[in-house]
C-alpha cells in the first residue's frame, strides 16, 4: 500500500497524540473501583489499539492495520453497547425508599 509522505507524518502525529491520551486514561483505569473498571479499561484499550492502527497505516502495512482493526472493532462495539445501555452506572444498585 502506497501512502504519501504527508499522510505518513499526519498519521504518525495522530498516533503520538493517541498514545498520550492512552497514558492519561491509564491512571483512572488503574484506580477504578470494583464495578466501575470496564469503562476506563475500554477507553485505554481504544487509544492504544487506535495508535497501533495509525502506525500500521503510516507504515503502509495493510496486514497490521487489519489485525488492529479486528481488535478495535469489538472494543468500540462494547463501548457503544455500554453507552447505550439503559439503567445508569454499572455495579450500582438503585436504592429507593
Amino acid at each position: 500500500m502506497d501512502v504519501p509522505s504527508v499522510f505518513r507524518w499526519i498519521l504518525a502525529a495522530f498516533a503520538a497524540v493517541q498514545l498520550l491520551y492512552a497514558l492519561r486514561a491509564l491512571r483512572p483505569a488503574l484506580r477504578a473501583e470494583p464495578g466501575r473498571r470496564v469503562d476506563p479499561w475500554l477507553t485505554f484499550a481504544d487509544h492504544v489499539v487506535g495508535a497501533a492502527a495509525s502506525v500500521a497505516l503510516a507504515a503502509g502495512d495493510l496486514t497490521a492495520f487489519l489485525c488492529a482493526s479486528v481488535v478495535l472493532g469489538p472494543i468500540l462495539t462494547w463501548q457503544l453497547v455500554r453507552h447505550l445501555r439503559p439503567g445508569g452506572s454499572p455495579g450500582i444498585e438503585s436504592r429507593t425508599g
